[in-house]
């Protein structure tokens, strides 16, 4: 859960300092396959980027006496991060507009956050910018998108959004487009209990972020949509999916809970 950039300002949630301590409690979680991933990136990164950095606990964790820097929309979030973590440094920016010159990092990462913007290309296209050549892009994100899945604020059809995306799915390798393509829903602002992603603004999905990552010249090292965090009371369907990923099935290997993608530039 991270503040970020819903129509060029944060939303009311992102000023709570209890929601930052929900975020907290969830960058202390190590276990997550797309954090081991950056926990072995940093080792051989000397200048680290988060995009995104909430109030900094993530950063402090990756980071570890690298060069760490830290960006996020939120004012809350900037304030508490800085008083927090002294020894990194926290930029209140949009990532749409990164305020570094161009190739200045080895590590750029936007962890949980891609569902949080409204123009996540642009966003993407940014980071990109800002790592050096040989460096590392990782994103980590709910994987909204997948036909089989929704955000917790989508509203529309399930069914219908799964034929979709099904059909979506078969012909999008032949299509040459070169975009995300990912729905856009509506977060709440105001409700009247905080649950995770109530925030969501856009479904990512990894079946397309791979081709538009690869469009840039990217060379793709690592993916994953991490079936193991599915949980485990899920419906018959879903464990039926699950099983055709697991024997190698396309789609359905796009199909898990989570993305994880590591690129190099």
């Amino acid at each position: 859960m991270r503040g970020q950039d819903i129509k060029g300002k944060a939303l009311k949630v992102w000023k709570s300092k209890y929601y930052y301590q929900l975020a907290k409690e969830g960058s202390l979680n190590k276990s997550h396959f797309g954090i081991k991933v950056l926990e072995k990136l940093a080792e051989n990164s000397s200048c680290i980027l988060d995009l995104g950095c909430g109030e900094g606990t993530r950063l402090s964790i990756i980071a570890k006496g690298k060069k760490g820097v830290g960006v996020d929309i939120s004012r809350t979030a900037i304030g508490l991060a800085r008083r927090t973590y002294s020894n990194l440094t926290f930029k209140r920016a949009n990532l749409e507009n990164l305020p570094f010159e161009d190739d200045s990092f080895d590590l750029v990462y936007c962890a949980f956050v891609l569902e949080h913007l409204t123009n996540p290309e642009k966003v993407i296209r940014e980071a990109i910018r800002v790592t050096r050549k040989g460096g590392y892009l990782v994103f980590a994100a709910p994987n909204y998108g997948a036909p089989n899945r929704a955000s917790p604020v989508f509203k529309g059809s399930r069914v219908s959004k799964f034929f979709k995306g099904l059909l979506g799915d078969l012909v999008y390798p032949f299509s040459n487009s070169f975009s995300l393509l990912w729905n856009e829903v509506q977060p709440m602002e105001n409700p009247k209990e905080h649950e995770s992603d109530y925030d969501t603004s856009i479904e990512p999905y990894i079946g397309t972020l791979i081709p538009f990552s690869k469009s840039f010249g990217l060379s793709v090292k690592v993916w994953s949509v991490c079936w193991e965090e599915e949980k485990k009371d899920v419906k018959i369907q879903q464990r039926l999916f699950r099983f055709l990923a697991e024997k190698g099935i396309f789609p359905f290997t796009l199909w898990g809970p989570h993305l994880v993608l590591v690129l190099q530039k």
